[in-house]
């Protein structure tokens, strides 16, 4: 027996559903399952072709857009072999030839202009089952036809692999401008950039919490390097947490977001979030910085010297059960995985001028090597799923940001410029 629900009116104001498609599948075997181990073997073949015009809408930038932004997404995950408009005539779609050439899955979508919008029907086709999987109808001014494409892009890969996509997500980044940094916001896919702060001054370490809402970050725009949150909704808005000249720095959110961890006077601290009760958990006449919380909120790892030279160290959220899980090598900036089905601790190993992107978990073992570039590959930081890292590197001759599979799999760059660091994930 089939179970079926009806679409879902998912999008916001700006696009509007249309419930003229068929019921969809309650379920449908994933064609893929993702490795967090290893190389990805196997690919989902799927065909994007150009949207065909109705009612004499030919050749309209905004349908190009849409489409181009679609296979970009799907390619930028890694996950997905992406055939375009060459690969099968878009008036009908002849699923056996498809099947027997081993496509997966197959894109089909039609576009006309009204007035000033434009209106995309667009639906996802299983090959092998000759059914739709998922369809949609969007209606969208110019300025949001990738917002649009993004959102279909999410629909198709939780369709075809299980994983939630990431397409729709932002990037909060530290970028340099003359001698000064600043925090910026983007879309993940490096556009739509827009200037959060406006320090003038040496601004590190940003870190978005789970809601998307908040971001914590260090500038030393008052003197001394001090913790500072910005607000996004309903507007955005700064305040600091801390005063003095306690050097506080690489605070980060817990997981539910009541506690901030951060570093003060070279020791490890927690507090509230607003920065009260704060409680020191590390004593030590070593430099302990850069902490960064489990996904359940019970443990925490930071960076220590404590060992002659930087090395990773892992704690109880109360400061006890320290334990050194990186014993070889000058290895730093921590960054532990949102998800506890993946739970790995993704850091940085310098060697002389070089420094590349390790995982690890949390009890020591398992270390694998993600990045292999003889530049500086830094401050790596998870998606939310934890199945994505983006990354600083210079490997092209300047710093900018870059994204890979979690198992170093499919790097590529997001932006261009240079002067771009620090990415924190915001929803």
């Amino acid at each position: 027996m089939k179970y079926f629900k009806s679409l879902n009116a998912l999008l916001a104001a700006l696009l509007l559903f249309s419930t003229g498609f068929p019921l969809i599948p309650e379920s449908y075997a994933t064609i893929i399952l993702p490795p967090i181990e290893g190389p990805i073997v196997k690919k989902v073949s799927i065909v994007v072709p150009d949207l065909t015009p109705i009612s004499g809408s030919f050749g309209d930038s905004r349908a190009k857009e849409f489409i181009d932004v679609l296979r970009a997404d799907l390619k930028r995950s890694g996950l997905f072999s992406v055939m375009d408009r060459g690969a099968y005539s878009n008036k009908q779609i002849d699923f056996q030839s498809l099947f027997e050439r081993e496509i997966d899955a197959v894109v089909k979508g039609d576009f006309k202009i009204v007035h000033d919008r434009i209106e995309i029907s667009i639906r996802l086709f299983s090959v092998s089952q000759e059914e739709v999987l998922v369809g949609r109808s969007y209606e969208a001014s110019e300025s949001r036809v990738r917002e649009a494409a993004h959102r279909f892009a999410n629909m198709v890969m939780k369709e075809l692999t299980g994983l939630n996509g990431f397409f729709t997500s932002k990037i909060v980044y530290v970028g340099k401008s003359g001698g000064a940094r600043d925090l910026y916001l983007m879309d993940y896919d490096g556009k739509n950039v827009r200037r959060l702060t406006s320090h003038k001054a040496l601004v590190l370490s940003p870190n978005c919490s789970r809601s998307g809402t908040k971001i914590v970050f260090n500038s030393d725009k008052v003197w001394d390097q001090d913790i500072y949150v910005l607000n996004l909704i309903p507007r955005v808005r700064e305040s600091r947490l801390t005063r003095g000249l306690r050097l506080e720095q690489s605070a980060e959110w817990s997981p539910d977001g009541s506690r901030l961890a951060f570093s003060s006077k070279a020791d490890i601290y927690v507090s509230n979030a607003n920065g009260s009760n704060p409680k020191r958990l590390t004593r030590s006449s070593a430099i302990d910085i850069s902490p960064t919380w489990s996904p359940d909120g019970k443990k925490i790892a930071f960076v220590s010297d404590r060992a002659g030279s930087p090395k990773i160290y892992v704690m109880n959220s109360n400061g006890s059960g320290l334990k050194l899980i990186t014993p070889h090598g000058y290895n730093t900036d921590p960054s532990w995985s949102p998800s506890s089905k993946i739970n790995k601790i993704a850091f940085v190993r310098v060697e002389g001028a070089e420094a590349n992107i390790f995982t690890i978990n949390p009890d020591g073992t398992g270390e694998q090597r993600l990045t292999w570039s003889s530049r500086r590959n830094e401050n790596p930081a998870w998606s939310a799923d934890s199945h994505y890292i983006a990354f600083s590197s210079n490997r092209s001759g300047t710093k900018d940001i870059y994204l890979m599979y979690l198992t170093g799999a499919n790097q590529s760059r997001l932006t261009k410029g240079g002067g771009k660091s620090f990415p924190t994930w915001c929803k």
